[in-house]
C-alpha cells in the first residue's frame, strides 16, 4: 500500500466553500471566518524608515557576518512565501499588498551593501509576520494545512495550533491535489476499496482504516495507515514505498484529534510550500474554485 528535507524547519504555520453562486470562497461566514479578515488588523509600515531601527540593530548583531544575515533574511523569506500561498489559496484579500512588501524587501537579500541587506532582512521578517499574523487571526478560525514539500499537517483553531504531525501524501503518479478544499464528510472506521481493476498498476486490496476525513470527491482523505510505520512519515515519504494514491496518511493519534475537532466545511489547505514565489506556488494548483479537483480518481 500505499516518503528533502529543506522547507522542513521552515514551515510554521477559510475555506467556506460557498454553497451559492459560482463556488467562490465566502471570505465572511462566521462559522470558519474570524473578525475583520478583510486586512490584518496593524497595519504595516508605509516606508522604510519605520524598520530602520530593526535594521540597525540586525547589522550590529550581524557585523562581519553577512552571510549569516543574508541566510536569516531567506529563511524567513521562505516562510513568509509559504505563508502567502495558503492566503492566496484561501482568497484572503490583504494578501496581494502585503505579499508584494515582502517580495521588495526580498529583493534586497541579494545585496552586497550590509546595511542595505539588514534593511532587507528587517523588512522580510515584519512583512513575514504580518502575513502569518493575518493568516491565523484574520482568516477561517478553523484552519487545516498540508505542506507537501514538508510533509507536515498543521491545524489551527484560532490561531493555536491542535495539531502538527509529519503526514505522507501522493506518490508522484497520484499526487495529492493542491488547493483550499475542505472536509466534506468523515467515516469511522471505513475500508478503502481500489477504485483500478485488479491488475491494475495501481489497484490495492481492500484495507481497512479506523478514521477518514475526506477532503474531495474524487477519494482523498486525511486518514491513518497501519501499514505504514510512523517513523517513515515526513519529508521525501510522498517518494517512499508508502506513499499514497492521493490521500494523505497521518498517525492514529493525529487523526483521531482531527476526527474529532473538525466538523464539515473546516477548511483543509494543500500547498507545495518549496519556498517560490505565491504565483509560482499558485500555478501548481489542481482545483478549481470550489475546491473541486480537476484530475483524476484518487485512492487510499
Amino acid at each position: 500500500m500505499p516518503r528533502s528535507a529543506v522547507v522542513a524547519a521552515v514551515i510554521v504555520a477559510g475555506l467556506v466553500l460557498s454553497t451559492a453562486g459560482a463556488g467562490s470562497i465566502a471570505l465572511g461566514s462566521p462559522s470558519t471566518a474570524g473578525a475583520g479578515q478583510g486586512r490584518p488588523a496593524a497595519g504595516p509600515p508605509s516606508d522604510t524608515a519605520a524598520l530602520q531601527p530593526e535594521a540597525s540593530r540586525l547589522a550590529m548583531h550581524y557585523a562581519g557576518n553577512p552571510r549569516a544575515l543574508g541566510e536569516r533574511g531567506r529563511m524567513a523569506l521562505v516562510v513568509g512565501r509559504n505563508d502567502a500561498t495558503v492566503a492566496d489559496f484561501l482568497r484572503l484579500r490583504w494578501v496581494g499588498r502585503l505579499d508584494a512588501q515582502l517580495e521588495r524587501y526580498g529583493a534586497w537579500l541579494a545585496s552586497t551593501d550590509q546595511a542595505r541587506l539588514a534593511l532587507g532582512v528587517a523588512g522580510v521578517e515584519h512583512y513575514g509576520t504580518e502575513i502569518h499574523n493575518g493568516l491565523l487571526h484574520n482568516g477561517p478560525s478553523r484552519l487545516i494545512i498540508v505542506s507537501i514539500a514538508a510533509q507536515r499537517l498543521i491545524a489551527y483553531d484560532n490561531g493555536r495550533a491542535v495539531a502538527d504531525t509529519p503526514v505522507t501524501t501522493g506518490r508522484p503518479s497520484l499526487p495529492t491535489d493542491i488547493g483550499a478544499m475542505r472536509v466534506v464528510s468523515k467515516d469511522a472506521p471505513w475500508t478503502m476499496h481500489s477504485p483500478w481493476p485488479r491488475g491494475a498498476p495501481e489497484w490495492y486490496p481492500d484495507t481497512p482504516v479506523q478514521m477518514v476525513l475526506w477532503f474531495t470527491n474524487n477519494g482523498e482523505g486525511l486518514h491513518d495507515a497501519s501499514w505504514q510505520p510512523d517513523s517513515t512519515l515526513g519529508p521525501g515519504s510522498q517518494n517512499g514505498p508508502f506513499a499514497s494514491h492521493g490521500c494523505i496518511h497521518l498517525p492514529l493519534a493525529a487523526v483521531g484529534t482531527l476526527f474529532a475537532w473538525a466538523s464539515l466545511g473546516t477548511p483543509v489547505v494543500v500547498y507545495p510550500g518549496d519556498g517560490s514565489p505565491r504565483a509560482d506556488q499558485a500555478a501548481q494548483r489542481s482545483v478549481d474554485a470550489a475546491g473541486n479537483p480537476i484530475a483524476g480518481v484518487r485512492g487510499a
